[in-house]
């Protein structure tokens, strides 16, 4: 089993991230993040990260075991 990939969205007024998108590839979640964002709508996320998931992981949990591969911040 391979390795997915994950955008969670984080606030900061939470404590615990929501995942936002699951893909296969890095590449499918950097599209996707563009198409979410184009409009300057972030959903009212103050920032989102893409997490590596391995497959003993979760993306739910991923924060608490390993750091984003990017953090891309609310203007």
């Amino acid at each position: 089993m391979s390795d997915t990939y994950a955008i969670l969205g984080f606030f900061d007024t939470q404590s615990v991230p929501v995942v936002l998108y699951e893909a296969d590839s890095c590449s499918d979640c950097e599209r996707w993040k563009e198409g979410y964002t184009r409009q300057g709508n972030w959903g009212g996320y103050d920032a989102l990260a893409l997490y590596e998931i391995g497959p003993h992981q979760s993306a739910e949990t991923i924060v608490k075991e390993d750091s984003p591969i990017v953090i891309w911040d609310s203007p």
